[in-house]
């Protein structure tokens, strides 16, 4: 579709229509030789918009190889400026999505996009007014068109119009974080079409018996990944945690005075599900702070949201340095929350089939699918775990 460019800057340009799953069209302004057409209005300061007279004709003069238009309709376009497209997004954006008014703010990119699609022209106010409001986070720092509409796709849980929009983007202005979030999002989308297959392929009318066996099996996996984990040393867990370490002392010794001969192959043989889940959470111990500050030790410093490691278990320690954390004592292991998660959530079927209760059957057999589901992904991920293990 060729027509002039919709901010008025006269050049003629061409119109590539991408569609998107919820039926939006966006329109990507391509010059006439193909390349992603960066209009003229896209380059300049904050200061262009406020440009008097005389500023104006300088400009036009810098730019008349480019612009197809009189010094005449720049100053219009200038003063319709005022309150338009180049307003940043940022100022609103969080407070509309505190508020919940997701369809709202979709449909203000939307039609930003379809009045004046510019690709290069850079959003974030603190770029652009030398206010930095609280920004949403995106793929990189300027605030593109398309990286606001595929945030906003994406906490719609639209993954692949998400993905299309960063790519655009990529197209566009060319940074790496952008291929790098659409990477990412490439996996969730293959991880969530797997867990479809998954759940459609779990047995029929599930009998406790069933899930108990599941649940069983999964359980002596992650003892297995647990003991790999920590090469089968639990001498700083029983440290940080001397309520498990008592409790598995307890059933060392009543295993002791029994007549049954106990082969056991770990300190953790006796820990049941809950137990592991609870060694690898506190195990995990890189997270965001919640406000800025240094390592007593080192003392580096690390920002409010950083990644740090954090532990508070006998005392707090926290860095940002991993080697520093560990030498302080603490304990930092490369655990998925996704694994920690789906432990727990097993942990409440098992918990629930071990004390026999009466459940209303129907609700029941809904969540005996989920932990199915559940236990089928930590199974496969432990297995690919070990499997790297013994590769390397």
């Amino acid at each position: 579709m060729k027509r002039l460019c919709k901010t008025d800057c006269g050049c003629e340009v061409e119109y590539e229509s991408h569609k998107f799953s919820d039926g939006f069209v966006y329109y990507l302004p391509r010059n006439l030789d193909g390349k992603v057409h960066n209009c003229i209005f896209s380059e300049e300061e904050p200061d262009f918009f406020e440009f008097e007279p005389d500023a104006i004709e300088e400009f036009f003069q810098k730019h008349k190889e480019r612009l197809k238009i009189d010094p005449a309709d720049l100053q219009g376009i200038v003063d319709s400026m005022l309150g338009g497209w180049f307003e940043p997004m940022d100022l609103d954006f969080m407070e509309q999505l505190k508020k919940g008014n997701m369809f709202r703010l979709k449909k203000y990119v939307e039609e930003e996009l379809i009045r004046s699609p510019m690709p290069t022209f850079t959003h974030r106010s603190d770029y652009r007014w030398g206010v930095r409001d609280e920004d949403i986070e995106l793929p990189t720092t300027n605030g593109y068109q398309l990286e606001y509409l595929g945030k906003i796709y994406e906490l719609m849980i639209r993954l692949e119009d998400a993905k299309k929009c960063y790519e655009l983007q990529y197209e566009c202005t060319g940074e790496p974080e952008l291929l790098e979030v659409s990477r990412e999002l490439d996996k969730k989308i293959q991880e969530r079409k797997y867990i479809e297959e998954v759940t459609d392929n779990v047995p029929n009318n599930l009998t406790p018996e069933d899930m108990w066996k599941k649940i069983t099996s999964t359980e002596s996996n992650v003892k297995k990944y647990v003991v790999k984990l920590f090469s089968n040393n639990f001498t700083e867990v029983f440290k940080k945690n001397s309520k498990l370490k008592n409790q598995s002392e307890k059933i060392h010794r009543k295993d002791e005075e029994s007549l049954l001969k106990i082969n056991e192959k770990s300190e953790i043989d006796t820990m049941g599900f809950g137990d592991l889940g609870s060694i690898l959470e506190t195990s995990k111990t890189e997270r965001r702070s919640a406000f800025s500050g240094k390592c007593k030790i080192c003392g580096k410093h690390y920002e409010k949201w950083q990644y740090i490691f954090l532990e508070n278990n006998p005392k707090q320690i926290s860095c940002a340095d991993k080697i520093c954390f560990v030498k302080q004592g603490g304990i930092s292991k490369n655990i998925p929350w996704k694994l920690i998660d789906r432990i727990k959530n097993i942990n409440v079927i098992r918990n629930a089939l071990a004390h026999n209760r009466d459940f209303d059957e129907h609700g029941l057999k809904i969540h005996f699918i989920e932990a199915y589901v559940q236990c089928i992904l930590v199974n496969d991920w432990i297995e690919d775990f070990l499997k790297n293990k013994q590769s390397t």
